[in-house]
């Protein structure tokens, strides 16, 4: 990272800042997700933010999520398929992020989100980026959980991203192995879930990650029974 870039300008989390962006574009936060009813748990808004100021961290919109993010906020074409690829590049962050220094695997990220940009604004069709789904709105409950509950929130992470790259596959091989590995840290984020002890399995906060992380299971399995479905 250049040395004139001060390190709290630093966002870690390359989704988080690219929607960030996009939503700041609209005159709205970060903070407002849950007030705009796109994402239904003020936790989910809460370690989007931390996850711009801490490195290693990887939380991203569902893909429930950002359906109800293009229904709700008048996007651009160019910026839906801004925020497709940032979670393309954010997936490599997060591989590059285990294995070299944290600034280089942010640079090669940005490098990677670059390409991927070009390659997408050239080729993805409109009719792919909007789809539209309904939700309730769930309280808000901010607990900081114990080791299990923190781990079943990074599976949790790493089988959404796998699961956007599932969606956005162009080759039937690519979208069954990245099924398989949502559905692999999604089942592993309910069983890290089932030894939790804080916040309790009785709280609100334990139900919607556990709804979630079931969610995403499932729609990681229609994929895999049938690639050609839409989920």
């Amino acid at each position: 990272m250049p040395e004139f870039i001060s390190p709290d300008a630093i966002r870690w989390n390359l989704f988080a800042r690219e929607l960030e962006d996009v939503l700041s574009a609209h005159g709205l936060r970060l903070g407002q997700l849950d007030d705009r009813e796109i994402v239904l748990h003020r936790e989910k808004v809460r370690r989007l933010q931390q996850s711009l100021k801490r490195s290693g961290h990887f939380p991203t919109l569902n893909p429930d999520e950002m359906d109800r993010l293009f229904q709700i906020v008048p996007l651009t074409t160019e910026e839906q398929v801004r925020l497709r690829a940032a979670l393309l590049a954010t997936a490599i962050e997060r591989i590059l992020m285990d294995r070299i220094d944290p600034h280089a695997a942010l640079m090669g990220a940005n490098d990677a989100f670059a390409i991927i940009l070009e390659a997408m604004q050239s080729s993805t069709p409109p009719e792919y980026l909007v789809r539209a789904k309904d939700g309730a709105v769930i309280g808000a409950d901010d607990q900081e959980g114990d080791e299990a509950f923190t781990t079943a929130l990074e599976q949790i992470d790493h089988g959404t991203l796998a699961l956007h790259n599932a969606l956005q596959a162009t080759s039937t091989a690519a979208r069954l192995a990245n099924a398989q590995e949502a559905l692999s840290a999604f089942n592993s984020a309910l069983e890290q879930l089932e030894h939790t002890q804080r916040p309790a399995q009785s709280s609100e906060t334990w139900r919607v990650w556990q709804q979630e992380a079931r969610r995403g299971s499932q729609q990681a399995e229609t994929i895999l029974h049938n690639p050609q479905k839409e989920v």
